[in-house]
């Protein structure tokens, strides 16, 4: 290799490097969202290795999603998918502010209705009791990135009804406006596919992949205080988490 080579990392196989250099390059903005990247025969020449070699980088790249290729066209960068850490509880628009995202949120429903089965027993309601069922579609940045279902009891969401959901998230209106302190949430994910109803208010293709998470938030003594189906589009967002190992 080259000893003008512009690698970072020399102690990384050569394809990582190509990698980690390109990686690097897109999240300075030296490649923009949506650009083209290099043909592989430059990209070979400009860091001195093989084109195999720079076609792993890519395969690494395109994987990770960093990238996508189009036959006959080549690499181009791949929009960046908004993220939210799970290390504590807080709300869509509390996470993504701080990225400087733009969040607006469109009220589809909000009604009291029977609470089915599965959240009469989260919020340890009777079967059939009746909750209010408040149904969002969250956009960040003018695309619509979630379907949010949310329970709650119905002396809350009456209060709720006054309220300004289309800008603000539901725990700070509970913390800020109505002085409850929220504790913790218990968190289901798995992957799913997009019925007709979560396609057309996300505006994908039914049957595209979808996050699913039941989240169940209790308040600071513990009672169960609101309960949500949450749908993400896979294209467009992920939840990142952070373990540490136990010594």
């Amino acid at each position: 290799m080259k000893s003008t080579s512009p690698f970072a990392a020399p102690t990384l196989t050569l394809h990582s490097q190509v990698r980690e250099t390109l990686r690097a390059s897109i999240a300075d903005g030296s490649y923009a969202i949506h650009a083209r990247l290099p043909a592989e025969s430059v990209l070979s020449t400009m860091f001195g290795v093989s084109r195999i070699t720079v076609r792993q980088a890519l395969s690494d790249l395109q994987h990770e999603g960093a990238i996508v290729k189009v036959a006959g066209k080549g690499a181009f960068v791949a929009p960046r998918r908004a993220h939210q850490q799970l290390t504590h509880l807080e709300g869509f628009a509390e996470a993504m502010s701080r990225f400087g995202h733009e969040v607006a949120n469109t009220v589809l429903g909000h009604a009291i209705v029977a609470a089915p089965e599965p959240v009469a027993r989260q919020l340890q309601l009777a079967p059939g009791a009746a909750v209010t069922q408040i149904t969002r579609v969250r956009r960040l940045d003018c695309v619509p990135v979630s379907l949010e279902v949310t329970y709650v009891a119905v002396p809350l969401g009456e209060r709720l009804r006054g309220e300004d959901l289309a800008g603000r998230d539901i725990f700070v209106i509970f913390e800020s406006d109505y002085n409850i302190a929220l504790g913790h949430a218990d968190l289901q994910l798995d992957a799913t596919l997009a019925d007709a109803d979560v396609a057309h208010a996300l505006e994908v293709v039914p049957g595209s992949p979808i996050l699913r998470i039941e989240r169940l938030t209790h308040d600071a003594l513990g009672a169960p205080i609101d309960f949500e189906y949450l749908h993400f589009r896979g294209d467009a967002f992920q939840y990142r988490l952070q373990l540490a190992r136990r010594n």
